[in-house]
């Protein structure tokens, strides 16, 4: 696991790099993982999606309650 981490500030350029690097490890660890059929190796790859799964969950509530609902915008 190169410079992924998951975690920290709630601020664009953070979720940009934090995107990047969970792309490049997702990319090195999950064929791996598929075609060694390793349980356990997938077990922690699921993991770590959820944990990116969260923090980008904060990171839209951390937006929404600073912006507001721009769905609900008309023009």
């Amino acid at each position: 696991m190169t410079d992924y981490q998951i975690g920290g500030g709630l601020k664009l350029l953070t979720a940009l790099e934090k995107t990047r690097a969970f792309s490049e490890f997702l990319q090195q660890r999950m064929v791996q993982a598929l075609e060694s059929e390793d349980p356990t190796e997938l077990h922690y790859l699921l993991a770590q999606l959820d944990d990116y799964h969260s923090y980008l969950w904060r990171y839209y509530q951390k937006l929404q309650k600073e912006r507001g609902d721009r769905a609900n915008m008309t023009d």
